[in-house]
């Protein structure tokens, strides 16, 4: 007889020793899966702290300015300086200032991506549905030479990267020169007090 209730109870404890190791393996795996989630979810949401080089994978660029003045006084003035002055002595630069090159151009790239957005203010502002669709081809152009310019550095091409910039910097000059954005040295020029003999 005590062999019986042995064998009886011998099967509940089994029984519910795999019901345990069920349970405790569902736990697991909710876990892990919320784990997972949550992990997506970080890596999806884009950081508040946004960086000159930083273009949303899905296309969409984060704005990082609050205006067109400040992202042209701040962003892309600094980018074209900079190529202005480093480009006509690219016959004469090392490998390093010619990968720096192709990172300005890939900046200016970006920045031209997020002046592209400010496309609504200039139609907010009244300009004409002529002025709309110019400007629209500068920012095409503008995103097709700086990538230009990118590649020609990485390569030392140095006739593509004169011939790039050279499109570069009229793109530039046209667009302002149509819709009448100052240029950051032309407001200084206007701020400086006018040089006469004293009277």
């Amino acid at each position: 007889m005590l062999s019986t209730k042995h064998s009886r109870l011998k099967g509940p404890q089994v029984n519910g020793s795999n019901h345990n190791r069920t349970k405790l393996l569902s736990g697991i795996g909710l876990a892990l899966g919320l784990l997972s989630l949550g992990l997506a979810w970080m890596k999806w949401t884009p950081s508040k702290k946004v960086s000159a080089d930083t273009v949303q994978s899905n296309g969409f660029t984060l704005k990082q300015y609050d205006s067109l003045r400040s992202l042209m006084r701040s962003g892309v003035q600094h980018e074209y300086n900079y190529l202005s002055v480093n480009v006509p002595l690219r016959a004469t630069l090392e490998g390093r200032k010619l990968d720096a090159i192709s990172t300005s151009a890939g900046r200016l790239y970006n920045l031209a991506r997020e002046t592209a957005t400010y496309e609504r203010d200039f139609q907010a502002a009244g300009r004409s549905p002529a002025d709309l669709k110019f400007f629209h081809d500068q920012i095409t152009l503008l995103n097709h030479t700086t990538q230009e310019l990118q590649d020609a550095a990485l390569r030392r091409n140095l006739d593509r990267i004169g011939a790039s910039f050279e499109v570069l910097a009229k793109t530039c000059n046209d667009c302002h020169s149509r819709l009448g954005v100052k240029m950051p040295e032309e407001e200084e020029v206007k701020k400086e007090p006018a040089r006469g003999r004293k009277k």
